[in-house]
């Protein structure tokens, strides 16, 4: 089936978009009741609506990204959503803070939640518990892990070097590869801590890296590990007989990497220091992903899920605005845009794409 995109509400931003198996949802808020728990009770429900609008099933759930206020806060929406999904079938799943559009005409956001969900009602997924609530879930050559952390080391550099070791032995148990890990997302506590990071990342991945973001989202710090946590890292890795592949955008830098039909990029940037203004970045960014999609031969009507980390979110405003000239006004992916530090000195935007690469 060709790829398709769905207005959730005709003319408006948040969609779904249909491609290779999979359901991308718009981020969706609920912000006009006041706390937390009222906000994750009615996004919920608005999502219950959404299943039964475009024939979906809560038990086809792979990933759920959420992102809100304060992660501090994650007990207030975790208590309802743990009773809201399908407690046979959880999905994986994340929680950092990301602050959402602060001039919200119906309230103040708390909580922005993305699902990606299988799209045949009978699909076969596979769910593996870690430990402690985080999971594996496999589906049609793609493995999503939950959000990983770890707390026994005090530094960036010591729990990203920790982390990543972790994932080592998970993927022994689970029988994966390093090489066909697809994407790799880290959500940060302090960007400033960034050097740090580097080193033991470059070092694991060696000469087959993956696509991904790192950006500062801080995770959750009031937790049972204490209020140290430096990093949490989630993964995409492909499995069986899915085909890796990995085309370089800029050498030990960026690229694109494919795997089950779809094409997943680093989060990209403006060239830092050529542009000063959100409003410059963002038409140098997407100009960009346009010789980008070229490039790999990627129609812009197949681009499926858009990820944009604003290092202010007060300049929403100004990067909604400006032109994106990569987008297909006609056929948009669905999407987010929250507040999360990119890489770089002056660096206001970072931008992740994922892909159809053949249209389906």
């Amino acid at each position: 089936m060709a790829i398709q995109h769905l207005d959730v509400v005709q003319g408006r931003h948040s969609r779904v978009v249909f491609s290779h198996g999979l359901a991308f949802f718009t981020g969706h808020v609920a912000p006009k009741t006041k706390t937390l728990r009222e906000q994750s009770e009615a996004l919920l429900k608005r999502y219950d609506e959404l299943f039964e609008q475009f024939g979906l099933k809560k038990k086809n759930i792979l990933y759920a990204m959420c992102y809100l206020k304060n992660a501090d806060d994650e007990k207030e929406y975790t208590d309802v959503y743990y009773e809201w999904i399908d407690k046979d079938n959880p999905p994986a799943g994340l929680a950092v803070t990301a602050r959402g559009n602060p001039n919200n005409a119906t309230g103040e956001i708390l909580i922005e939640l993305h699902l990606i969900v299988a799209t045949d009602p009978d699909a076969k997924i596979e769910r593996y518990d870690v430990s402690n609530g985080s999971r594996m879930v496999k589906y049609n050559g793609l493995a999503f892990f939950t959000g990983h952390v770890y707390p026994r080391a005090d530094t960036l550099g010591e729990q990203t070097k920790g982390v990543l070791n972790r994932y080592m032995e998970l993927f022994e148990k689970f029988d994966l590869k390093k090489e066909n890990v697809v994407a790799a997302n880290g959500f940060v506590k302090n960007m400033d801590d960034i050097e740090q990071f580097k080193a033991p990342w470059n070092e694991f991945w060696g000469e087959n890296p993956p696509a991904g973001v790192i950006v500062q989202c801080p995770p959750n710090q009031n937790t049972a590990f204490g209020p140290n946590l430096q990093i949490e890292l989630e993964l995409i890795v492909a499995y069986g007989d899915t085909e890796v592949k990995r085309y370089d955008v800029v050498p030990g830098m960026s690229r694109l990497v494919t795997a089950g039909g779809l094409g997943f990029f680093t989060g990209h940037s403006a060239k830092l220091g050529a542009y000063k203004t959100m409003d410059e970045q963002t038409r140098a960014l997407y100009e960009r992903y346009e010789e980008l999609l070229a490039q790999f031969g990627i129609e812009k009507k197949n681009l499926v899920m858009s990820y944009a980390y604003l290092a202010d979110m007060d300049l929403l405003p100004e990067f909604l605005a400006a032109p994106k000239i990569a987008l297909d006004p006609d056929a948009p992916p669905a999407g987010v845009a929250m507040e999360g530090k990119p890489m770089g000195e002056g660096n206001l935007l970072e931008v992740q794409f994922v892909a159809s690469m053949d249209g389906e």
